[in-house]
């Protein structure tokens, strides 16, 4: 046998690794047509990204056992790519899931520890079963979830929560929303207070009930960077953002409520591939982000009182460590209970979330709660948001000084402003630099406050007469209602 022949009988690192991938590993995509492997590692199956650095780990970890040698990364790189195209034109299409699933009324929570254990929910209770019959993938920064024993818990976030006992339900309904993934969007939870009232560590100690991470806060991501942020956390929690672009929070709702997003599929030159993002959202230390009317409706505020008796961070952690794992399972209760009493819930005002006062509502009985015991705490929490948001914006507030003063409007957008500017706003507002100077801009203030403005019962409405000339008017019900001669509603100006 020459050498050449001896050479060839020789495998090499990435053919080993291929192999093993065929013999060992569940190959598939998902209907991104991203590839996965699934493996039986120990008694339990793991899902990971087959371009993930958890997957490249395991096929490292599998080929230094074997072989007593490591693989160098252009191998490794060579098998990936190879075992990537495997997956994708002879694997079977599967739906991969991050933290939490749902399939049709059953809830699967990943646990995320490593026996990849995971929480099943049904109306019936929950258990914490072996394998699932789903597919969750993990991020090397996924930490385990507190396991669920004790009692029923959910009174002890007062414990460590520092806000008001008639915002439990409150809190209590996010949590509950956010462990799961059926129809609705979820409500951006907003954490407000004063310095010294502990806001970063309750954003911590919140999502580490839910989606517990080595990146626990994150700092004000870019536009594009968020999608990717939305792609590897279940929830997104943000810390002290002094200052929120329009572009940014609306970027957040549309995480909150389900946005479909085409990006660039990785390890290619022009492929592309469309995701879609719904997570929860928390974000502190931002009250002007609370103050704008138009996400007053779709926001959840928590303000939290000064601390009074202070803890270090070490004894804080500590207290609520051991509180967890019943505050969980309080927590899963709520949520069985939910998915048994939501056929049968209702409320009687259909708000904007009206999902999440639904699912929220649907757990009362899992807390000793009366039925409306969450809905008037959320109509109150609602109307506060939009109080302050009117008293954060000059122009709104001016319009509630003209209308609190009697004096409805009928006219050109123009003709308001100046009724405005000569009655109802000082010198010094009206010729700042924010102010309203144009037909276009009352409208669109109009519209952004509109919701908050008829939460106190101020309603605004815009139309064309027959010379196509735009005409708003602002007032009370009974006022808007009355008839106009020869006009046409419009809603974009």
């Amino acid at each position: 046998m020459t050498i050449e022949d001896k050479k060839s009988t020789i495998k090499t690192a990435d053919s080993m690794l291929i192999e093993y991938a065929k013999k060992e590993c569940w190959l598939f995509c998902d209907n991104q047509n991203e590839p996965y492997a699934k493996i039986l590692v120990d008694r339990h199956i793991e899902t990971w990204g087959i371009h993930s650095q958890g997957f490249g780990d395991l096929l490292r970890s599998w080929y230094f056992k074997k072989t007593k040698r490591g693989v160098n990364q252009s191998q490794l790189d060579s098998a990936i790519m190879t075992i990537s195209a495997i997956a994708n034109y002879d694997g079977h299409r599967e739906d991969v899931y991050l933290r939490v699933a749902q399939i049709e009324e059953t809830i699967y929570i990943d646990m995320c520890d490593k026996n990849w254990s995971v929480i099943e929910v049904t109306n019936g209770g929950w258990s914490v079963i072996d394998i699932a019959p789903v597919a969750f993938t993990r991020t090397n920064n996924m930490k385990p979830l507190p396991y669920p024993v004790g009692g029923n818990g959910v009174k002890y976030l007062l414990k460590h929560i520092n806000i008001q006992k008639e915002e439990l339900p409150l809190l209590t309904g996010w949590l509950l929303m956010s462990l799961q993934a059926g129809e609705g969007a979820y409500p951006s939870l907003l954490i407000n207070g004063p310095a010294g009232s502990g806001k970063s560590t309750a954003c911590r100690m919140i999502r580490s009930l839910i989606d517990p991470n080595k990146a626990d806060l994150l700092t004000q991501p870019s536009i594009s960077d968020l999608r990717i942020v939305g792609m590897n956390n279940h929830i997104l929690a943000f810390d002290n953002i002094s200052k929120v672009s329009p572009a940014f929070s609306d970027a957040i709702w549309k995480i909150s409520t389900g946005d479909n997003q085409s990006i660039r599929r990785l390890y290619t030159t022009n492929g592309e591939m469309t995701v879609s993002i719904k997570k929860p959202t928390i974000l502190n230390g931002i009250p002007e982000l609370a103050k704008r009317s138009d996400l007053a409706s779709r926001s959840l505020k928590l303000t939290l009182q000064k601390v009074k008796h202070r803890k270090t961070e070490k004894e804080a952690w500590a207290d609520f460590n051991e509180d967890a794992p019943s505050i969980l399972k309080g927590l899963l209760t709520g949520l069985s209970r939910a998915l048994a009493n939501l056929e049968h819930t209702e409320i009687n005002d259909m708000t904007r979330m009206a999902d999440f006062c639904m699912w929220a509502t649907a757990a009362h009985t899992a807390y000793g709660w009366d039925k409306t015991t969450f809905i008037d705490a959320y109509a109150k929490n609602v109307k506060e948001s939009h109080i302050d948001s009117l008293e954060s914006s000059p122009f709104a507030s001016s319009i509630v000084k003209m209308c609190e003063d009697g004096s409805f409007f009928h006219g050109r957008p123009l003709e308001l402003l100046e009724e405005i500017e000569s009655q109802y706003s000082s010198t010094k507002i009206t010729h700042s630099v924010t102010w309203v100077k144009t037909a276009k801009g009352v409208i669109e203030q109009l519209d952004r406050n509109e919701e908050s403005l008829e939460s106190i019962g101020i309603y605004y409405q815009k139309y064309k007469d027959r010379t196509n000339k735009t005409f708003v008017k602002v007032g009370d019900l009974e006022f808007i209602n009355s008839s106009n001669e020869s006009t046409t509603p419009i809603y974009d100006f």
